[in-house]
């Protein structure tokens, strides 16, 4: 039995290994946004914990805009003076937003900072809550 052989079917697979090598970053290679999250959702709050050791509450501004969360700050450099040997943590401003998932009550949000971790705990708005509708007969 005879098998084709298709040189155009191996340039296809060879342009497709190129633009996925030059593409995709391997996953130990990504860098992500400071501060580091996690969100959940339990019921109608929302709670964020936010990675953000050395900081201050004086060094952290939070805004609610648009259906996000907005966190920003400095982290500052803890050697002033002082050359490192070596550094692994970077310093500077950041900021960064996250999407939430339904709308909230901006006057019921709480922030809490307790080593390194700031803890963010917003409610479900009213008018994002779901209402029963009344089917009549």
């Amino acid at each position: 039995m005879y098998t084709t052989y298709n040189l155009f079917d191996n340039l296809l697979g060879m342009r497709n290994f190129m633009n996925n090598f030059f593409t995709e970053i391997p996953s130990s290679s990504r860098v992500r946004e400071y501060p580091y999250i996690n969100l959940y959702e339990k019921n109608d709050i929302i709670n964020i914990t936010v990675i953000a050791p050395g900081l201050k509450v004086a060094d952290l501004n939070l805004e609610l805009i648009n259906n996000s969360l907005i966190i920003e700050g400095e982290k500052k450099s803890d050697y002033q003076d002082k050359p490192y040997i070596r550094k692994e943590r970077k310093f500077g401003k950041f900021k960064k937003s996250v999407k939430l998932p339904f709308k909230v009550d901006e006057n019921d949000v709480k922030a809490e900072m307790k080593n390194g971790i700031l803890t963010i705990t917003l409610n479900k708005s009213e008018d994002a809550k779901p209402r029963k509708i009344e089917v009549k007969e």
